[in-house]
């Protein structure tokens, strides 16, 4: 295997694939990525952990074909620092590869391609195509309301689905649940689907949808993601690179059962401040419940906490409300993290009694977002 690359496609390639590479796992092949000739200008590397594989193709100049396993940290570490410029690799036997860059020379250790996994392929399945940054921003919604209990496996990920006019995204731990969609139209609208895909995997598509946001315009048809199913796994293909994702073969809670149908009460208060009030009053909270008790009145949202051993704090802000008086506890993180994921200046929060959960909303929202929060004692 013989071949020169620009250092930038080299290590665009390597930056994409050799984080998904498994350095703790009993099988030493799976620490590695593995590179293969493609025809005369195109190299693949790839890299799994056996539930996620990343293939990634950049241009390179092939004078000898063939395929071969080099340990990925130290490859993406050693191209990272050559200088810029053209690296000629060399393999000179099944166990070393020779790199070379300007006067920098290196000899690493390697593996037989042959000994290496091969990766899920979606094989002739359709692939609806969606918008990035509409997809990116369901994770950023959802995300942080994900267990990452992997003993818990219908709750450690994320239900993904589509019914051919809306895309959705779901995800709970138990304490916490929220629901995030967006309507869809063209080759997205034709998808229906519903998938449970693990904690692992939504980093990675999240980290794939950030690439790809940032390379072109919204509505560019470079800006749009392709999704199939196909033997358990799920794709995402974005020309020259594909994520796989071994699904959770675990059925997800039933969601609209969680979600109250109709609240008493509903107050509408600015995000911002509501936000900065949450975390001067969580700095006095109980450090193992993390609660802070909400008392609502007309015009009135009252943040009170305590702790013996540190002290107590208290703040008022103002918000739209003229009904009854309401107190209830909640956890100040689960709180922050739903309010902070929002972009909007103002949400509802929606409640009924002291042992009711509570419902955030954007107000004016253009998507559909609902997070559910469990009460609490206090």
């Amino acid at each position: 295997m013989q071949l020169t690359i620009d250092k930038q496609q080299f290590l665009r390639g390597l930056a994409r694939t050799h984080g998904v590479a498994d350095r703790k796992s009993s099988m030493h092949i799976l620490s590695n990525v593995l590179l293969s000739a493609e025809g005369p200008d195109r190299l693949r590397l790839s890299a799994t952990d056996l539930y996620l594989g990343v293939t990634a193709v950049v241009p390179a100049a092939i004078k000898k074909g063939g395929t071969i396993a080099v340990a990925a940290r130290t490859l993406f570490d050693i191209v990272k620092n050559l200088p810029d410029g053209e690296v000629s690799w060399n393999l000179s036997d099944s166990h070393a590869v020779e790199l070379s860059c300007g006067k920098v020379r290196y000899r690493i250790p390697a593996m037989p391609g042959e000994d290496f996994p091969p990766l899920p392929n979606p094989g002739d399945a359709d692939f609806a195509h969606l918008d990035a940054g509409m997809l990116s921003e369901l994770i950023t919604l959802t995300q942080y309301s994900m267990s990452h209990d992997d003993t818990r496996p219908h709750l450690a990920g994320t239900l993904f689905e589509g019914d051919g006019k809306v895309v959705r995204m779901v995800t709970t731990d138990g304490h916490r649940l929220s629901k995030a969609e967006h309507k869809v139209a063209g080759k997205g609208a034709m998808m229906n689907f519903s998938m449970l895909v693990p904690h692992k995997g939504i980093s990675e598509l999240k980290r794939l949808l950030d690439d790809v946001k940032g390379s072109k315009g919204k509505g560019d048809e470079a800006s749009t993601i392709g999704i199939a199913t196909a033997g358990g796994n799920a794709f995402f293909l974005r020309e020259d690179l594909c994520l796989n994702v071994k699904l959770a073969d675990e059925n997800f809670p039933p969601y609209d059962k969680v979600i109250p149908s109709k609240q008493s009460r509903t107050v509408i208060a600015a995000r911002g401040p509501l936000v900065e009030a949450l975390k001067r009053i969580s700095l006095v909270a109980n450090d193992k419940s993390g609660g802070v008790q909400l008392t609502i009145e007309p015009g009135v949202l009252r943040l009170q906490s305590q702790n013996p051993e540190v002290g107590e704090g208290s703040e008022e802000v103002d918000v739209d409300y003229a009904g009854d008086q309401l107190r209830i506890g909640f956890n100040a993180r689960y709180l922050l993290d739903a309010l902070s994921a929002l972009p909007h200046d103002e949400i509802a929060i929606e409640l009924s009694g002291e042992r009711d959960p509570g419902v955030l909303k954007p107000v004016g929202d253009n998507s559909d977002f609902i997070g559910v929060i469990m009460p609490m004692r206090i």
